[in-house]
């Protein structure tokens, strides 16, 4: 096949995948310091008290219709819950300095071979007594750290 021809093709099966509303395959970018800020509700720095995880196959997985009973397991999600001594109050109520919070967050476990996609809110958990810094959103639950690159290690 000529080069030519391979990048017609290529082309051609790109736009064929595209009219079809495949998935991008591709992670999202961290959020900038600015825009985290920006659309933070409570910014704070404190110490991981602890750590609880569960290990689910995310809904959205199984609401699809294309992906199989048995691809299905391939898809899975660790969902987890981190409490948080609050040390300093960036943004937000000054009223939790000293209090400890919860604040709920995901990242991918599991995905089948090539697939590629958002990733969770963080990639990494950091060890209980870690001093962090989260950004994080008011939900109707409580508290979600911004997605992706909400939690960082603090100084």
């Amino acid at each position: 096949m000529t080069t030519t021809r391979r990048t017609a093709m290529a082309l051609l099966l790109t736009g064929a995948m595209a009219a079809v509303g495949l998935p991008a395959l591709a992670a999202i970018p961290d959020m900038s310091p600015a825009t985290l800020t920006a659309e933070a509700d409570l910014i704070l720095t404190g110490r991981l008290v602890a750590v609880t995880t569960t290990r689910k196959v995310p809904e959205w997985v199984k609401r699809r219709d294309d992906i199989s009973f048995f691809e299905r397991g391939a898809f899975v999600d660790e969902v987890f819950t981190l409490a948080i001594e609050v040390g300093t109050v960036e943004k937000g109520s000054r009223g939790l300095a000293g209090k400890t919070i919860a604040a709920h967050g995901w990242r991918a476990h599991g995905r089948p071979p090539g697939w590629a996609g958002p990733g969770g809110t963080i990639r990494d958990l950091p060890a209980e007594g870690t001093r962090i810094k989260v950004w994080l959103r008011r939900e109707q639950d409580g508290w979600d750290l911004m997605s992706p690159s909400g939690l960082v290690p603090a100084p």
